[in-house]
């Protein structure tokens, strides 16, 4: 669409410099393209076919360049996101922060409630912002003609105080590691410790040794 305007746009310009060109050749100049003679800007012969052109085509012309001016406009720059000093970290006492952007003319807004800062929000006036330990500071940069900045969050937390996050892996939640089984000799209910036994002995039994040879005086 935009190629074809262009295209068209110097169709235009082309169409009316030639009809303009004629006019002159009929020995009126400016005056001519408007049914006059060279001593007057607009004669009264308006039934003459160059004049209806050349209305046509400026009329067209003012309206392609119009059309060209909207459709070539480029898009609006996006704001710079908020930056805030001290950066967030974990604080014990109540702070002041400073918030700052490096668009110049930009307005920034800014809460303390956690939600999304609006052109509605509390408007910072280059006082620092009171932050208590535990808030989360949001602030977001606004500019006439110029996308809205990201939104920027600082986040302030007591000292120790972590998010608590889940971590699952493709088997489940982790968990800690599992007692091992002990293969040391066990303890019985009377305290005393059963050794292994071979196979055809009762059990908590020691294996009887090799019998000895008995001999008797002669």
């Amino acid at each position: 669409m935009d190629t074809f305007l262009a295209v068209l746009f110097v169709i235009i310009c082309v169409l009316l410099i030639i009809v303009v060109l004629l006019q002159k050749g009929r020995g009126g100049g400016i005056g001519a393209a408007f049914g006059g003679s060279s001593s007057s800007a607009f004669g009264t012969r308006t039934g003459d076919v160059f004049t209806w052109v050349t209305i046509v085509l400026t009329a067209l012309f003012l309206l392609l360049a119009i059309g060209a001016t909207v459709a070539y406009r480029p898009a609006p720059q996006e704001v710079a996101a908020p930056m805030f000093n001290p950066p967030p970290g974990p604080i014990t006492d109540p702070i002041a922060v400073s918030i700052g952007c490096h668009s110049p003319g930009a307005t920034i807004y800014y809460t303390l409630d956690g939600s999304e800062p609006t052109q509605k929000s509390l408007q910072y006036r280059r006082q620092p912002v009171p932050v208590e330990p535990g808030q989360v500071l949001k602030a977001k940069a606004f500019r006439r003609s110029w996308a809205d900045s990201k939104v920027a969050v600082a986040e302030y937390p007591r000292p120790g105080a972590q998010p608590t996050t889940t971590q699952e892996g493709p088997e489940g939640p982790a968990t800690g590691p599992a007692s091992k089984p002990s293969s040391g000799p066990t303890t019985g209910a009377a305290g005393t410790s059963s050794a292994p036994t071979s196979p055809g002995s009762a059990p908590g039994t020691q294996p009887a040794g090799p019998a000895q040879p008995t001999t008797r005086p002669a």
